[in-house]
């Protein structure tokens, strides 16, 4: 802890053994803030996916620069599943990741990848016929066993 005067570093006042440190965030000095601090980067539900790799890239060089090793820091993905007919860009027309068949997502998700992604949450959230309000509790638990089944390895 500081004192008035003092200077501590951030750095050596985490706290271990315990668990991963895993920090979120989009603007530039919280990616900073990941890559020098965390055991992880977990983006936003929100993220545009296809431009994941400028985040990464942030992320993994301010860890360099605090003397860490930037390939220990997880990227962990919070990918939106929008399974069923792909959902197109407005900006472009092209297909949204994560949207579509599941061979459209696990080629997304290998995609994601290979952009530096080491981790993926499968967010289902968002899908209104799991997360909505007004779901219905047996028709979401059936469509989000089915998107699971259909992403899990092998499947």
């Amino acid at each position: 802890m500081a004192r008035p005067g003092s200077t501590a570093s951030t750095t050596t006042s985490r706290l271990r053994p315990g668990p991963p440190i895993l920090l979120g965030g989009t603007a530039p000095r919280a990616l900073d803030r990941a890559g020098q601090l965390a055991d992880g980067w977990v983006t936003s539900s929100r993220a545009d996916l296809s431009r994941i790799r400028d985040g990464i890239a942030t992320v993994r060089a301010a860890a360099s620069a605090a003397g860490r090793d930037p390939d220990a820091i997880r990227i962990i993905c919070r990918g939106v599943v929008r399974w069923g007919a792909p959902v197109t860009v407005p900006e472009g027309g092209g297909r949204l990741l994560l949207s579509g068949s599941f061979d459209d997502i696990r080629a997304d998700t290998a995609w994601l990848a290979g952009q530096g992604v080491t981790e993926i949450f499968y967010d289902l959230n968002w899908d209104p016929l799991v997360g909505a309000p007004d779901a219905d509790p047996l028709g979401a638990t059936a469509r989000a066993s089915e998107i699971l089944d259909g992403l899990a390895p092998g499947g």
